[in-house]
């Protein structure tokens, strides 16, 4: 949808208090785009907003509609109840009527019906999407372990800060080496020729863990957005944990297999999502530890 510049009082707004990386970020954008048409609001980002760099989104900032970085702060505010969660109050708030909205809202169900243009606004710019086709076609041309009938199976492992004692006490936790193991194995099943496309922020533990595996790249040099459009181009997906590979998965489309504790059972972190996943792991994606 395209915005033209209209004076401020004809416009309902719908605002966010944003944070957080990429990941969060998108999730954030995507209940803003959604509510936004459900309701009949303009969709303000912020001037300065990492996904509008990184994908062909519609930049609707408040100057677009001559009004100043303060005109957020005078709006009704919602917060939700459950940052991975789905939080029905906020799907309630009236149509045609300026709101602000505070939260990471972590769940599918929040733009379902608007998925399709999700997928148009979540085309990476071309600078990003010209460089991961041609990453592809390199790796393709040069490794003897893939063939042009080979399978491809994107693996995020999000490591980090999710090895941090703080982290995982609130409940936190990433995969360890069996996991990856299985879901590789779960693959290679299936498939009679299967190669791996491998993104990672802990390069030294994700070299030793494939240690052994020959029909493996290790992407080395992306930026983040870089490696996410990496990843989108392969058939499935191998999650770890976080946001990041989520929406790797969803961009893939294919089978997707993911971490099944995906948060400590009683933990702080298991509130975040009212102890249930289901309104965060999108349908059809496949458990496994």
């Amino acid at each position: 949808m395209f915005y033209r510049k209209v004076p401020s009082r004809i416009t309902p707004k719908a605002c966010l208090s944003v944070r957080g990386r990429l990941g969060n970020l998108m999730f954030q954008y995507a209940f803003l785009h959604s509510i936004s048409k459900s309701k009949g609001l303009y969709p303000v980002i912020p001037d300065t907003f990492e996904p509008g760099d990184v994908f062909k989104i519609n930049r609707t900032t408040l100057k677009l509609i001559g009004e100043d970085g303060a005109a957020c702060d005078k709006i009704p505010s919602y917060t939700e109840r459950w940052p991975c969660s789905f939080d029905d109050r906020l799907t309630d708030v009236p149509i045609y009527q300026s709101a602000k909205f505070n939260g990471y809202f972590q769940s599918w169900k929040y733009w379902i019906q608007h998925e399709n243009s999700l997928r148009e606004a979540f085309h990476f710019q071309d600078k990003i999407a010209e460089r991961a086709q041609k990453q592809l076609r390199d790796i393709l041309n040069t490794s003897k372990f893939v063939s042009s009938n080979s399978t491809l199976v994107g693996v995020h492992i999000r490591r980090g800060d999710y090895t941090a004692k703080h982290v995982n006490d609130y409940g936190q936790i990433t995969p360890n080496v069996s996991y990856y193991e299985n879901a590789i194995q779960y693959f290679e099943d299936l498939y009679p020729s299967v190669f791996f496309i491998v993104a990672s922020d802990d390069l030294i533990w994700t070299k030793q863990a494939m240690i052994n595996r020959t029909n493996v790249h290790i992407s080395v040099g992306n930026s983040g957005p870089e490696d996410m459009a990496l990843l989108s181009l392969t058939h499935h997906t191998i999650m770890s944990v976080g946001t990041f590979g989520w929406w790797v998965a969803w961009m893939t489309r294919g089978t997707t297999v993911y971490y099944k504790p995906v948060f400590a059972p009683g933990s702080l972190y298991a509130r975040d999502f009212n102890h249930d996943v289901s309104n965060f792991i999108y349908p059809g994606w496949i458990p496994m530890t």
